[in-house]
């Protein structure tokens, strides 16, 4: 769900930039992410196309969403109430999600290692084992059969 959310803001961020204005881009944005977040976006578009608030449906998104979302909300909330220009903002929230992505993708990078012991152990040193240590056993055996 994290990932979606910050897949999330980005795409705002790209839809603000395009020209739409803040409902607007909310109401588009769940075109272009994914499973769940496109289908919690697509209520709050459907909510903003039935009338309600804009400042209603952010509240709602916000639990929906969840404590990922809080600064994306908080950033549609604060846009609302006091009118400020939200492109910076988002961008802003871009940067920050983008250097968390890339610092989990660093994490998962090293423990890499860790998760392909078993792989190398259970599969590559049997096959190993099996090529060229058993080959030179039965020789040795033939061989020492022939001495006797």
């Amino acid at each position: 769900m994290q990932a979606g959310i910050h897949d999330a803001v980005d795409m705002y961020s790209v839809l603000l930039l395009s020209g739409l204005s803040v409902p607007q881009a909310l109401q588009q944005l769940h075109h272009y992410t994914e499973e769940p977040v496109s289908q919690l976006l697509a209520e709050s578009s459907q909510l903003l196309e039935s009338g309600i608030r804009m400042r209603d449906v952010v509240s709602e998104l916000r639990s929906s969403l969840g404590p990922h979302a809080f600064a994306l909300c908080e950033t549609l909330q604060a846009s609302e109430r006091d009118g400020l220009p939200i492109a910076l903002t988002l961008e802003r929230l871009s940067a920050i999600s983008r250097q968390q992505r890339r610092q989990q993708r660093e994490s998962e990078a090293r423990q890499l290692p860790i998760r392909m012991a078993l792989p190398l152990v259970g599969c590559v040193l049997p096959s190993f084992v099996l090529l060229a240590v058993v080959p030179m056993f039965i020789s040795s055996l033939n061989s020492f059969g022939a001495h006797m």
